[in-house]
């Protein structure tokens, strides 16, 4: 409740072992786009040279999920294709809920 009312959007990512943990607590949805593609930038495989493909999925948030996918293409012009925008499925979704973005690309090794 309290992080709802202070506009707190948490930063997730997935571990080596499929568990969810929180990375970082950002303000602001505008902000969380932003280093949602500032991660991408850090952790993709070539940086901004990328060349992979790039997909979205969202949960009733497709402008947010338009306006990352816009990032991302703006900062890897290399990229293979457009983003593709995607729905979130019930399984994810039931534990994340209604809101929640998912950036996917090939990244660096996770240990």
């Amino acid at each position: 409740m309290f992080g709802k009312l202070l506009s707190i959007c948490p930063l997730l990512n997935m571990d080596a072992q499929g568990r969810l943990t929180a990375r970082a607590k950002v303000r602001t949805k505008h902000k969380v786009i932003k280093e949602i593609v500032n991660r991408m930038v850090e952790h993709a495989v070539d940086g901004v040279d990328y060349t992979g493909k790039c997909y979205i999925s969202q949960s009733a948030c497709l402008e947010d999920a338009k306006a990352v996918a816009a990032l991302v293409e703006a900062n890897f012009p290399k990229l293979n294709g457009k983003v593709e925008i995607n729905h979130i499925g019930t399984t994810i979704g039931s534990h994340t809920g209604p809101g929640t973005l998912a950036l996917f690309f090939w990244g660096e090794k996770r240990e």
